[in-house]
This record gives C-alpha cells, sequence and structure tokens, in this order.
C-alpha cells in the first residue's frame, strides 16, 4: 500500500520512484499546472533549489492554459447564447409559410399518377391544377370539381398532358389556383410551400415542422409571410 506520501505525489502528478513527473489523466488543466509546480517546490532541495527563471517560465506557461481555458469556456458559451438565440428567432417563423425548395416532380421514364399535398388557405369549392415544364410552359391544366377544405390536401396529377399523352421524362413544376369560399380571394399553392406548425427543441438542432415533415433551418429555402 501506498505511503501517505506517495499518494498525495501520485494525485498530484509526481511519481518519486522514477523521479519525473506525470499526468494520470492526460489532461494538464491550470490546477494540475498548478500542483506540479508547488509539488516541485515542496521536494525542491534546498541546497540547489529551482532555478528562478524556470519558475517564471513555468509561471508564464500557466498562465497561458488560465488564458486558453477561458477562452473555450467563453467561445462555449458564445455558442450557447447562439443556439438559444436562433432558437428564439425560429420560433417566431411559427405560422408563417416555409418554401422547402422540393417544388418540382421528376419524371425518369415519362409520365405517371403522380399526388402530393398542397396547403390550402380557404375552404374551396374546386380548384385549378396547374403543369409547368421545365421551359416555365404550361403543358396542363387539370380542374377539381370538388369542396376542398383549408389546411393539406393531397392533389393528383395523371402524369399526361392536355391533349392526354403521358409527358415525356424530365421535371415538372406543379401549383393549384383556387378561390376562398367566404372571401372569394384567389390563392396560389405551391409544391413544397407550406405553413411551419411548430418548432421542435427535443435535439441537438431545432427543427421546423412543415407540411407534416422535419426540417432543419440550413434546410429550408425561404422563409415568407402568410398570402
Amino acid at each position: 500500500m501506498p505511503s501517505a506520501i506517495a499518494a498525495n505525489d501520485l494525485a498530484a502528478g509526481i511519481n518519486p520512484k522514477a523521479g519525473e513527473a506525470f499526468n494520470p489523466s492526460s489532461v494538464l488543466d491550470k490546477d494540475s499546472f498548478l500542483k506540479l509546480m508547488l509539488t516541485q517546490l515542496q521536494y525542491q532541495d534546498p541546497t540547489s533549489p529551482m532555478d528562478t527563471d524556470k519558475m517564471l517560465s513555468q509561471t508564464a506557461d500557466m498562465a497561458v492554459i488560465e488564458s486558453q481555458e477561458n477562452i473555450r469556456e467563453s467561445m462555449e458559451s458564445m455558442v450557447n447564447q447562439f443556439k438559444a438565440t436562433t432558437s428564439y428567432q425560429m420560433i417566431s417563423a411559427v405560422g408563417k409559410m416555409a418554401d422547402t425548395g422540393e417544388n418540382a416532380v421528376r419524371f425518369e421514364n415519362g409520365g405517371e399518377p403522380y399526388e402530393d399535398l398542397f396547403h390550402f388557405e380557404e375552404d374551396s369549392d374546386g380548384a385549378l391544377l396547374i403543369i409547368r415544364n421545365e421551359q416555365g410552359n404550361i403543358i396542363r391544366q387539370q380542374q377539381i370539381d370538388a369542396e376542398i377544405p383549408q389546411g393539406l390536401n393531397p392533389i393528383r396529377w395523371d402524369g399526361r398532358h392536355n391533349n392526354g399523352d403521358p409527358v415525356d421524362a424530365g421535371t415538372y413544376h406543379l401549383e393549384v389556383r383556387h378561390t376562398g369560399r367566404y372571401t372569394g380571394r384567389n390563392f396560389v399553392s405551391q409544391l413544397g410551400v407550406y405553413p411551419i406548425d411548430s418548432i421542435v427543441l427535443d435535439q441537438q438542432t431545432p427543427r421546423l415542422s412543415v407540411g407534416g415533415a422535419y426540417y432543419t433551418l440550413d434546410q429550408i429555402r425561404a422563409i415568407k409571410e402568410r398570402p
């Protein structure tokens, strides 16, 4: 069993048998550095005291370590404050519209039936689905004769031109135009643009609940006011 002196030596990071200092935790913080210096002073040879220059050098090293530790703590504090500020800013986005950038459908082998969600700002008695090709030209206008409630609603496109032929392979942009039943206002709903329902803070990175899915802020192309 190690003696009291040996135990103190080990706790301080000094190995008397080997005659050298060591760091059992492999981390030399300012407290460990101070313990090492004090232990060296305690066990120095009275007939050959420690060199003053070395003491000053070690004191300077300790000051550098302390400064680096303070900088690290300050940086961590700044990062935490930035995360909190970002979370509060995201909360103010609840109720606005988020553009996810997912505003097109890609057919690899030609047209086929496709269904996706569109947001309706008000109850409507019908809608008009408009399909554009990559050049922005309208290739299909599909009338939807049905009562459609406010909120997210599935809209289906059969993947065909106005003449009934399937569209070629390519990228197509979809939008839905509708009129509010009670206000008579006209709206344009785009694919991939949905209201921000809530902010989820249960993970390290806050997420937006948008259109039934979750997105981090860097996955959102734009945040817009409601129409």
